[in-house]
């Protein structure tokens, strides 16, 4: 019989089983929690290592340690790591070797919160605080479902005690948030909220690091209140209400003052990221991060898909962006185009010592441009272009392929959006047979590639409307990199559209995206198509 079979039974048979084991159950159950919501047959197994973890994460096997209770938050999700709260030793040693033994296990088990550990007679309590360190309560008796899990770090946060994220951790942290922690928010029950929600978290902490940055033996404004989730709440929504005062160029809509958010999933998301440090992460880690959320505001149904990196990365390669240029991206999505020119910019330019961190600003703040009609996903924008060093000022929510409504909804879009006044633009833009621009729409803002029919303004694709949108914004020599579908350039449907094109673009180069690219995304084969404005 294996070893480890041997010791599973001796486990269920010994006396840390029957005299502790046993007992602890009856009274947890007694004060409140399911016997649904606990593993221990088979016994719970916390990785030895970060790279376990990372193993565990993408569902391979790894090295591991048995705990003796697991609790999860929810019965519906036992066995998932990302839900687990709080871990329990029976084991006969002393006090301090039981301390011990759960700070190791509290340290790998990313979404656990609480130690507890007992011998029948005396218990521990080891809470696990925000800035890494960890709370110690002696004889309180066992966690009830009442209970705080999440208490401030002993001392008041400060810059100083941040810890920058290492090895995919803040991907791994945000994806915990939006799938364990803001989806069992009881007051933002829809998923654009809770997207929303959590977006403005993020920027009420990104802004706090900023700020600590100057301010480095000050508490940071970004983390838990002592007293409970009520007074973190409390705190969290008078600083967000004062942020969007601060910052009326990222939240603009002047209904969104206050936060939807229950306190518990305030606490909970407070607790999760308070005690990183999102400012001096690389960019790269970061955009990285981010793409979770990119991910989870795809709309399918309006033509939203998805841009895989290693396209983005290489339309930018290919655009050869330079600091001299002015790029837009009409239909910026979460801003992956402007983040990867960004970064390709600024990172060129750092390596021939042209720039800092002050000039990659400032060019941010002038050359670098986006519009998006969703307005989660210009809050994404921003906020990935805040947490790199900022430019966010020039990304707006609005309608840029519909002009006419400009002057009535977007005032905000007539200045930026002057025609002849960028020299890129790359875009992906939502495309799709259903997804149109309508007859009175395409008259009303003289779309000419609408009107190829012997001058007759007909409803057209949304995808191809926008290559005159980017003629429009392009000035002489410009270029412009869109992705579209293969069948406008090659179905008869479309053969009027090389003579549209001819005395407007000359065509650089058409590359090929393999359909593996957007796979389950998007099922149209596509290219990166290259022009170059006459």
């Amino acid at each position: 019989m294996p070893a480890e079979t041997v010791d599973y039974n001796r486990a269920l048979s010994g006396p840390e089983h029957q005299k502790v084991r046993l007992p602890i159950i009856e009274k947890l159950v007694s004060a409140g929690w399911s016997p649904d919501q606990f593993r221990w047959q088979p016994e719970w197994r916390v990785p030895k290592s970060p790279h376990d973890a990372a193993a565990r994460e993408g569902g391979k096997t790894f090295a591991s340690w048995p705990v003796d209770l697991a609790l999860f938050d929810d019965s519906a999700h036992i066995d998932d790591w990302q839900h687990v709260i709080a871990l329990f030793e029976f084991k006969a040693p002393t006090l301090n070797q039981g301390i011990s033994q759960l700070e190791i296990y509290l340290a790998r088990e990313p979404r656990a919160k609480l130690g507890f550990w007992t011998n029948g007679h005396e218990d521990i309590r080891v809470y696990k605080l925000p800035d890494g360190n960890f709370k110690h309560e002696k004889n309180l008796g066992i966690p009830t479902p009442g209970d705080e899990f999440e208490l401030p770090s002993e001392k008041p946060l400060t810059y100083e005690d941040l810890r920058v994220p290492q090895n995919g951790q803040l991907r791994s942290v945000f994806k915990r948030l939006l799938d364990a922690v803001v989806a069992r928010d009881s007051r933002a029950t829809r998923s654009e909220t809770q997207l929303n929600e959590l977006c403005n978290l993020l920027l009420l902490k990104i802004e706090s690091d900023n700020i600590g940055q100057f301010s480095r033996d000050i508490p940071v404004g970004f983390q838990l209140a002592h007293g409970g989730e009520a007074a973190t709440g409390i705190k969290i929504r008078k600083a967000f209400t004062e942020l969007t005062k601060i910052r009326p160029q990222v939240f603009t809509d002047p209904n969104e003052i206050n936060l939807v958010l229950d306190d518990h999933t305030i606490q909970d998301v407070v607790y999760e990221l308070s005690g990183l440090n999102l400012v001096k992460m690389s960019p790269e880690a970061i955009s990285s991060a981010f793409q979770v959320f990119r991910r989870a505001n795809l709309k399918a149904g309006e033509g939203q898909y998805f841009t895989p990196q290693r396209v983005i990365e290489a339309a930018v390669e290919i655009m050869d962006i330079r600091p001299d240029d002015k790029i837009i991206d009409p239909a910026c999505g979460t801003g992956g185009f402007l983040v990867q020119a960004f970064l390709s910019v600024t990172a060129k330019a750092k390596a021939n010592g042209s720039m800092d961190d002050a000039l990659a600003r400032t060019w941010a703040h002038r050359q670098v441009f986006g519009v998006d009609k969703d307005s989660i996903n210009v809050k994404l924008a921003r906020a990935i272009m805040v947490s790199l060093g900022d430019g966010s000022v020039n990304i707006h929510a609005g309608d840029s392929i519909r002009e006419d409504r400009w002057k009535s909804d977007y005032n905000h879009l007539i200045g930026p959006l002057s025609d002849g006044s960028f020299t890129v633009v790359l875009t992906n833009p939502p495309f799709g047979q259903n997804l149109k621009i309508g007859k009175v729409d395409a008259q009303r803002n003289r779309y000419s590639i609408a009107a190829h029919d012997k001058g007759q303004y007909r409803p057209l694709e949304i995808g191809l409307i926008f290559l005159e949108r980017s003629h429009r914004l392009l000035m002489k020599g410009g270029r412009l990199g869109i992705i579209l579908p293969e069948t406008y350039f090659f179905s008869s449907t479309y053969k009027w559209l090389p003579e549209w094109l001819e005395s407007r673009f000359i065509l650089r180069a058409a590359i090929n995206i393999p359909m593996e690219a957007f796979q389950g995304f998007c099922r149209a084969k596509t290219n990166l198509y290259i022009f170059e404005k006459k």
